[in-house]
This record gives C-alpha cells, sequence and structure tokens, in this order.
C-alpha cells in the first residue's frame, strides 16, 4: 500500500491511498487522519517541502534549472512545519506533482475538477514508483525530490484512479 499526501494549510488535505493498481483519494482535517490512511504505506509521497529554507534551497534552484517551477519554502512555512510533523510518524519521501504532470503530459483536467484530488493521486504513484526504483530523484546537499518522468496508463473508474498496463 503507498499513500500520497497533497497537503494542505486552510483546506481539507487529499490523501491519495494505493492498494494494488487503484487509488482512491480521502479529503482529511487533520494530521491524525493522514497518519491513520497511511500508518501501513510502505512509503508515502507528501507534496511539500520536507526541510525548511529562507529561501530556495539548492534542490529547488535544480528543479528550476530543469524547467520545473516550484516555490521556496519560506513561501509557506506552516505547511513545511505541517510536513516535518507527520515524517516523525510516516515514512515520507518530498515530491512536486505538478513537475511529475509535466513530465508525464498529463493534464489534471482530463480526469477530475479537483487538483488536489489529482495531486493526491500523482503523490501516490510517485510513492509506487519510487519504491520500485524507477521515480526521478532530483537531488542536491539540501533536499531529495521525487518525480515520475515517463508515461503511465491511468484511467477513473467508478470514483477510483487505475494504473494500467506497463511492466510496473
Amino acid at each position: 500500500m503507498y499513500c500520497g499526501i497533497d497537503l494542505a494549510v486552510r483546506r481539507k488535505t487529499a490523501v491519495g491511498v494505493m492498494e494494488g493498481r487503484e487509488v482512491s483519494v480521502n479529503f482529511v482535517k487533520d494530521d491524525e487522519e493522514i497518519v491513520e490512511l497511511c500508518k501501513d504505506s510502505r512509503v508515502s509521497a507528501i507534496d511539500s517541502p520536507l526541510s525548511p529554507s529562507r529561501g530556495f534551497r539548492q534542490v529547488d534552484r535544480e528543479m528550476l534549472r530543469r524547467g520545473l517551477k516550484v516555490l521556496p519554502p519560506s513561501f509557506m512555512e506552516s505547511l513545511v512545519v505541517r510536513a516535518l510533523r507527520l515524517s516523525k510518524h510516516l515514512r515520507l519521501i518530498e515530491t512536486h506533482p505538478t513537475s511529475s504532470e509535466k513530465l508525464m503530459g498529463l493534464d489534471w483536467r482530463s480526469f477530475t475538477t479537483s487538483k488536489d484530488e489529482f495531486d493526491a493521486v500523482i503523490c501516490s504513484l510517485t510513492a509506487f514508483f519510487y519504491d520500485m526504483g524507477k521515480a526521478l530523484k532530483v537531488s542536491a546537499d539540501d533536499g531529495e525530490i521525487y518525480l515520475i518522468d515517463f508515461k503511465v496508463g491511468l484511467s477513473k473508474r467508478g470514483g477510483k484512479y487505475v494504473l494500467e498496463g506497463g511492466a510496473y
């Protein structure tokens, strides 16, 4: 089982739970609910920096160098604090689903009206591919961000997202 967390501060957090090849998404209010949903996950990918910084980290600069737009952790301090708190309870990796979606050639509007929902799905797929050794690692001395940089078959059936085909 894998989790993808599109962490939010003001809105509910979208949590994608991948079991087998299916991903379901839950919207939750607090950290306890996130931990409860993801406690059995082999790994969880979170859309939040996992290290604080006053400006851009070196890993953020590497993302920008690759043409992937990210914000510095200082723009989302309360999100970073919350992510670090969650990292004490879950095995977390940092991801940036918008960058993965760009690299994969996917548009969230083709699947749903909720960007948060789709980001949680991409986060859960990133956790899965990370565990399989297939995620792209963008790294620097101050952090690592994992992305999906290849096309995958993805469909939505009965409210769940399904990873199609491939030798995953």
